[in-house]
C-alpha cells in the first residue's frame, strides 16, 4: 500500500541529540571523536527539520550518561523519554511514536522519510528490521512503549515490537535506508554520497561542513586508495574481497552494479541486537592464531580489493558486542583511515599497519562501510566512466 493511500498517522519522532559544543562530555577537540560528534550535531538537526517538513512532529532526545557501575540501557530511557514527550504533548492527538538515531538516514530521500513515518495501527515501520536507526510504531502506544523499555539496544527495538505483536514493515530493502553515520569514515562516505547525481540536496551547513572538516594530522574527509579502488570495481578481470556484515542485498548490488567479481565473507549480521550471544568471527581467530599481518596478507592474496569490517574483529576479540569492551573511539576511528601513530591496542595497531603494507588498496571501517557505504563507492567509482 502506497504512503498516498493510507491514512498519514499523527507521528511524535524522537531524535537523538548529540551533546552541545562545549559540553564537559564532548571529546577533545582537534580528536576524531570530536569530528563525528560535530557532524551528528549537524544531521540531528537536519533530519529533525526534514521530519518536520514531512508533517511529523519532532521532540529532541537528550543523551544521558549511565549511573556509575550500570551500564547504559537503551529501553528504559527512551520508554521514559517518550512518555514525557507525550506528556508535553498533551491534548495533541498522537497516533504514532518513533525514534531514530542522530546519524541515521543520512543519504535516505524525502519519500523513504515519509514512508517510515506513516505506519497503520498495529504496524512498526523501520529502515531495518534486524539493526534498527530509526523506526516509527503506530496503535496502542502505550503497549509498544512498555515492550521498548526491556528493549537494551535500539538495534533490537523492531523484534522487541515484533514479540510485543506489533507487525513490522522492513524498509532495509531501499537503498540508503541502512547507512547510519557513527564515524569520521561515515562523514567520509556521506560526503561522496551527496557527490552523486541522484542524491538529495542536503543543507548548506552540512555540505560546508563536510567539506572543511580537518582530522588530526590536517588531513580532511577523504578516503585513501578511492581512485585505485574504483579501478578495481570497473575491470571485470579483477577481483573484490568484502569482509563482515555484508547485507544481501548490498551483496546483490554488488553483483549487479560492480563490473569485477566479488567474494565475500559474511559473519555477525546483526550482532549488535543479539547481546545476549557473544560474537564468533573466524577471521578474528585468525588474527589470535596467526597473527593481524598474516589474515590482511591472506585476505589481500585472494582478489585486487579489500573492503574489511572490522567491528567484527574488535567484537570477538573484546568478548561483547557492546562498543565498551572493544578498543577505544578515537583508535577505532583512526583505524579507519589507516592512521596507526595514536593506536594503543596491539592488533589493532598491527592489523592497521598491514594494511597500508598490502599490495592491493584496503578500506578498514564499520558497518555503514561494507553496507550502503560500499553502494556509495561502486556508484562514484562509475562517475566519468
Amino acid at each position: 500500500m502506497s504512503t498516498s493511500s493510507r491514512k498519514r498517522p499523527a507521528a511524535l519522532i524522537l531524535v537523538v541529540q548529540p551533546a552541545p559544543a562545549g559540553d564537559p562530555t564532548e571529546p577533545a577537540f582537534g580528536s576524531y571523536a570530536a569530528v563525528a560528534s560535530a557532524g551528528q550535531r549537524i544531521l540531528s538537526a537536519e533530519l529533525s527539520r526534514r521530519f518536520g517538513s514531512a508533517g511529523a512532529a519532532v521532540a529532541p532526545l537528550a543523551p544521558v550518561a549511565p549511573l556509575a557501575g550500570e551500564a547504559f540501557h537503551w529501553g528504559r530511557w527512551f520508554a521514559a523519554s517518550a512518555r514525557a514527550a507525550l506528556a508535553e504533548a498533551g491534548d495533541r492527538s498522537v497516533d504514532a511514536i518513533g525514534y531514530a538515531g542522530a546519524g541515521s538516514l543520512a543519504l535516505a530521500n524525502d519519500a523513504l522519510l515519509d514512508e517510515l513515518a506513516s505506519p497503520i495501527a498495529g504496524e512498526v515501520v523501520a529502515n531495518n528490521r534486524y539493526s534498527a536507526d530509526a523506526f516509527v510504531v503506530a496503535g496502542d502506544l502505550d503497549a509498544a512503549l512498555t515492550a521498548l523499555a526491556g528493549c537494551s539496544t535500539d538495534n533490537a527495538a523492531v523484534r522487541c515490537l515484533e514479540a510485543a505483536g506489533f507487525g513490522v514493515r522492513d524498509l532495509s530493502a531501499q537503498p540508503w535506508s541502512r547507512f547510519d553515520v557513527d564515524t569520521p569514515l561515515d562523514l567520509a562516505l556521506l560526503r561522496i554520497g551527496l557527490r552523486l547525481p541522484a542524491a538529495r540536496l542536503p543543507d548548506p551547513g552540512l555540505r560546508t561542513f563536510l567539506e572543511m572538516a580537518t582530522l588530526p594530522g590536517g588531513r580532511g574527509l577523504e578516503i585513501a586508495d578511492l581512485d585505485a579502488f574504483g579501478e578495481v570495481v570497473r575491470n571485470r578481470e579483477r577481483q573484490l574481497v568484502v569482509a563482515g556484515r555484508l547485507p544481501s542485498a548490498t551483496w546483490a548490488y554488488l553483483e549487479t552494479e560492480a563490473a569485477c567479481r566479488v567474494r565475500c565473507f559474511v559473519e555477525e549480521r546483526g550482532m549488535r541486537a543479539a547481546r545476549d550471544l557473544a560474537p564468533r568471527s573466524l577471521l578474528a581467530d585468525w588474527i589470535t592464531r596467526l597473527g593481524p599481518a598474516d589474515l590482511v596478507g591472506e585476505l589481500a592474496s585472494l582478489g585486487d580489493a579489500l573492503v574489511l569490517d572490522t567491528r567484527v574483529l574488535m567484537a570477538t576479540l573484546g568478548g561483547s558486542s557492546d562498543a565498551s569492551a572493544w578498543p577505544p573511539a578515537e583508535e577505532r576511528f583512526a583505524s579507519d583511515f589507516g592512521d596507526a601513530t595514536g593506536i594503543a591496542t596491539t592488533w589493532l595497531r598491527e592489523l592497521v599497519e598491514a594494511a597500508a603494507r598490502a599490495p592491493i588498496p584496503v578500506l578498514l571501517g564499520g558497518h555503514a562501510l561494507v553496507s550502503d557505504g560500499l553502494r556509495v563507492l561502486v556508484d562514484a567509482a562509475w562517475l566519468g566512466h
